[in-house]
């Protein structure tokens, strides 16, 4: 069901998006599992495009020493024009969250995974350039979150932002529990999590 998030906070609407962050995460891993390479493709750049997008809410609140969110970066009504991947992109290359060959991968990616939804059946792309690109997609993503790891501990040190240092419970736990929230239905996430 869908409800509109006019009535959301900044808050709400981080949880929301740490919601669809874990849930993309997990449909990730699941896909991995399973060798769906294109669901891999599709996944790791909305997992990275999410890393990124908190990157830039963590750069803000170390450069204002605040905790404040930046809503456009974590919901967009479908009336809302909505910041690509690539302007995500160009806003981490240029607040120094990522280098320019991070940057430059990332775009070269982009282009690799739109033939991989878009011209499948049309182009001479094979199933092992899809393996290719999904393996690529895996490394960068290691990549984009050692940097945006390193935001968060810079946020630990300075005392400033979001971040807090440790946490109780398994974090897997937890994931799984904010994951349930986004997959809308205890049997669907069930059934993806025991591999249906």
């Amino acid at each position: 069901m869908y409800i509109g998030t006019a009535r959301m906070d900044s808050r709400e609407k981080l949880h929301n998006f740490m919601k669809s962050f874990a849930a993309a995460a997990e449909l990730l891993s699941r896909a991995a599992k399973q060798g769906c390479f294109v669901e891999c493709v599709v996944l790791s750049a909305a997992v990275i495009d999410a890393t990124l997008r908190m990157g830039l809410i963590l750069k803000h609140q170390l450069d204002t020493s605040s905790n404040s969110l930046l809503d456009d970066l974590l919901h967009q009504e479908e009336a809302d024009k909505g910041i690509s991947e690539r302007e995500i992109y160009k806003r981490s290359l240029s607040n120094q969250i990522i280098d320019q060959a991070t940057f430059d991968k990332l775009d070269t990616l982009y282009s690799r995974r739109n033939r991989v939804i878009h011209r499948y059946c049309i182009s001479l792309i094979t199933t092992k350039d899809v393996l290719d690109i999904a393996s690529e997609y895996d490394e960068l993503k290691h990549e984009v979150s050692a940097s945006v790891e390193k935001l968060e501990k810079e946020q630990i040190r300075l005392g400033v932002g979001m971040t807090l240092q440790g946490g109780t419970g398994d974090i897997a736990d937890q994931v799984r529990d904010l994951a349930l929230g986004k997959h809308g239905d205890d049997g669907l996430a069930n059934a993806l999590r025991n591999g249906i």
